[in-house]
């Protein structure tokens, strides 16, 4: 009798200690649980925004920079720490399928000159790190029907679209079919003084849409995320852009972005022009932790 009462109290020691021992591991856990969701919750993310790469100095200027500049970009932020992803990891993270790195940032080019081909792919592939090229459509399809090759002037093709894309390293985004200008009272998708609400959703969907098909036809793909020209728009482009199924946009704003789990994060995300008159590590004081 004497025995089964000391085995009980053992038991119900062990019990205690069990019980205990699952509150704190419980506890460890929904702490960790709470600390991770915490951290996962948001993401700042910077964009550089670049444009032309030339070796010329005398070609060199607010848009154009030197090859050399962007290879040196890569290098700093590497050795800082930070990872370059693409609209689609954001797309991915905001839709709870994957997390971003812990230091995301990215390198995003417009208009998709021929020197982007040039110098930007290789050195995406030296340093094994993701960029983001907004074509102008029109002139992606005025030099695939041509041999002009120009490192200064020439517009990448539709072969050399394929050939990035194929890498997995280069992603493509809409920068409109043939609204690129500036002149005659036409900003980029910016509303004309005078024009109706319906000619310009008009003139704007029929562009866009353009480049889409273009993009599907030639590629298989549709861009996600839509890149202003100039940055320029007017009170509804916005919601028209939304309208025709993007779920991202860029703008040249600049500013570092918190992306949430909430879709609405990844419009109107603004990007930091990068010219050649500052050092990396000078460029990038300035906007990175």
């Amino acid at each position: 009798m004497y025995l089964i009462f000391k085995l009980k109290r053992a038991l119900a020691g062990l019990l205690v200690v069990a019980a205990g021992i699952a509150g704190v591991l419980a506890a460890s856990y929904l702490q960790s649980a709470q600390n991770v969701a915490s951290k996962q919750r948001e993401a700042q993310i910077p964009i550089i925004m670049y444009h032309s790469l030339l070796k010329d100095p005398g070609l060199q200027g607010k848009y154009v920079i030197s090859p050399e500049v962007l290879e040196n970009d890569m290098k700093y932020l590497k050795e800082k720490g930070y990872t370059a992803v693409n609209v689609q990891d954001l797309l991915d993270f905001v839709d709870g399928k994957k997390e971003l790195p812990e230091k995301p940032v990215i390198l995003s080019f417009d208009d998709g000159y021929y020197n982007n081909y040039y110098y930007a792919y290789p050195l995406a592939k030296q340093y094994n790190m993701k960029i983001v090229i907004a074509p102008i459509g029109s002139c992606t399809d005025k030099f695939s029907a041509t041999t002009d090759e120009h490192i200064p002037y020439s517009h990448i093709t539709w072969d050399e679209i394929k050939e990035m894309m194929a890498s997995g390293l280069v992603e493509f985004q809409n920068h409109t079919y043939d609204l690129h200008t500036n002149k005659q009272g036409k900003v980029g998708v910016k509303k004309m003084a005078g024009e109706t609400d319906e000619a310009y959703q008009k003139r704007l969907a029929g562009d866009i849409v353009k480049m889409q098909q273009r993009m599907k036809e030639n590629t298989g793909y549709e861009p996600s995320c839509f890149v202003y020209p100039f940055g320029a728009k007017s009170e509804k482009t916005a919601e028209l852009i939304k309208e025709m199924g993007f779920r991202c946009t860029f703008t040249c704003e600049s500013k570092v972005n918190t992306i949430s789990r909430n879709p609405e994060s990844l419009y109107e995300l603004g990007r930091f022009l990068r010219t050649g008159k500052k050092s990396s590590a000078e460029f990038f004081g300035e906007i990175l932790d």
